[in-house]
């Protein structure tokens, strides 16, 4: 019974039904009950009893708590005398184990109960909030080049105990099933470097020049845990979503040569995606519980720049860019500020299946975030588990909005440019009434 813990009822039948008083009570005082089992079993061990009356018959209750090896050895022989001789019932060295309602000698199939009892006893002492911020900070010195990147890092409570290798091989043919499954609009190239390392396997994405040198950096670990990163933007005067060497129409205050702009919409998708993905990973490999996740903004080298600041596009009537503007009032930030800054919630892994749920977590997730910028609350993502219509037509790429559509987000099924004109209609129509009065 040590192997998993358990009761034993004295005075109460298999069916619970009263058997009648209890003789000699006194015998399951604590300390006269741990004295003649320490006669056969080694110490450390743990036994708590206790005696009760109720509805006028004496019980006597005895928890035997799970061993902290896992299981216990007897140090002697146990036998006794009956008419005919002496039985022993069990010899120095034996272990018993439960076999349904019978305590017999442990088997083979013993043993992966015992090792999995073990891991969840260590998994219930960990700190989960400490693993994720060490996973964070082990990923910039693995980023390469500058930028400002987004991070998360993904921690279950119940990990996989003896988690087989994941192969190289194995985690892109995930990253593939993954993509054919949620067909997301920020999709992960094929073509990327996939390694081993100590605990799991990292897949990295890496562009066609050599400046920059990554996109995004996922790694998967063998027993559920993962962290991963995506850029937002790669140095000052780059835009990471055109081909165009400059962010044109920049406000003064962020074209002064030391700020780092970041679209704010980015911010929202790219968080998604990696909790998205890092969680398929966990549910996958087995792992359980309640599962912390954590964000951050990282910055591997911040030599050339000196301020982080979130922007929108401004697009007219008519579709056509007009350049960008800060986010709020406070999107320009001095680095010290926002990056490093870790934002974290905690859900049940197995509720990541639902796309309302993992929509809800990620609203969570970037509120946090973009708080630091003096932002309210993200544009597209809701409280409620859906997608903000009127955010999502706001941005020209419409990035968040077609992505939900292929996750199966509640979002109604109108293209991008009629959700743009439906936007622009209501637009047109407030400005009409703001005229008329």
């Amino acid at each position: 019974m040590m192997i998993t813990g358990g009761y034993i009822v004295v005075g109460a039948d298999d069916n619970g039904q009263p058997t009648g008083d209890v003789d000699h009570l006194e015998l399951f005082d604590p300390a006269t009950l741990h004295a003649k089992l320490a006669k056969y079993l080694g110490r450390p061990f743990e036994i708590r009893s206790a005696t009760h009356d109720y509805h006028g018959q004496s019980y006597a209750l005895v928890y035997a708590v799970p061993h902290l090896d896992g299981f216990c050895v007897f140090e002697r022989d146990g036998s006794y005398q009956d008419g005919k001789g002496q039985i022993t019932v069990f010899r120095a060295g034996d272990v018993f184990a439960r076999h349904g309602t019978r305590s017999e000698r442990w088997n083979q199939r013993d043993i992966p109960m015992i090792k999995q009892r073990l891991q969840a006893d260590a998994d219930r002492t960990r700190d989960q909030h400490a693993e994720a911020l060490s996973l964070l900070r082990g990923v910039p010195p693995q980023l390469g080049g500058s930028g400002l990147w987004l991070a998360m890092a993904v921690v279950p409570e119940y990990r996989v105990a003896d988690a087989p290798f994941l192969s190289p091989d194995a985690a892109q043919q995930f990253l593939r099933d993954w993509q054919l499954a949620q067909v997301p609009i920020e999709g992960f190239s094929q073509g990327t470097a996939t390694y081993r390392q100590p605990g799991g396997v990292v897949i990295t994405n890496q562009s066609a020049h050599r400046d920059p040198p990554h996109w995004w950096r996922l790694g998967l670990y063998d027993a559920g845990e993962a962290v991963g990163a995506h850029v937002l933007t790669h140095e000052i005067a780059r835009n990471p979503l055109t081909d165009d060497r400059q962010w044109y129409g920049l406000p003064e205050v962020v074209h002064d040569g030391l700020t780092i702009p970041a679209r704010r919409d980015q911010v929202e998708i790219h968080l998604l995606t990696l909790l998205d993905v890092l969680t398929d990973h966990a549910a996958r490999v087995g792992a359980g519980g309640t599962t912390l996740i954590m964000v951050s903004l990282l910055a591997p080298s911040s030599r050339s720049w000196s301020s982080v600041a979130l922007v929108n596009e401004l697009v007219d009537d008519s579709g056509q860019r007009q350049g960008w503007r800060l986010a709020s009032a406070r999107s320009h930030q001095v680095l010290d500020a926002a990056v490093g800054v870790p934002a974290a919630c905690r859900v049940r892994l197995s509720d990541m299946r639902n796309p309302s749920a993992r929509l809800r977590a990620a609203y969570r997730l970037t509120a946090e975030l973009l708080a630091i910028f003096g932002i309210d609350q993200p544009s597209m993502l809701t409280a409620e588990g859906a997608v903000n219509p009127d955010g999502v037509a706001i941005d020209h790429d419409q990035l968040v909005f077609q992505h939900a559509r292929h996750l199966g987000l509640p979002i109604d099924p109108v293209s991008p440019a009629e959700r743009r004109q439906r936007y622009e209609n209501k637009i047109r129509a407030a400005k009409e009434e703001l005229r008329q009065r």
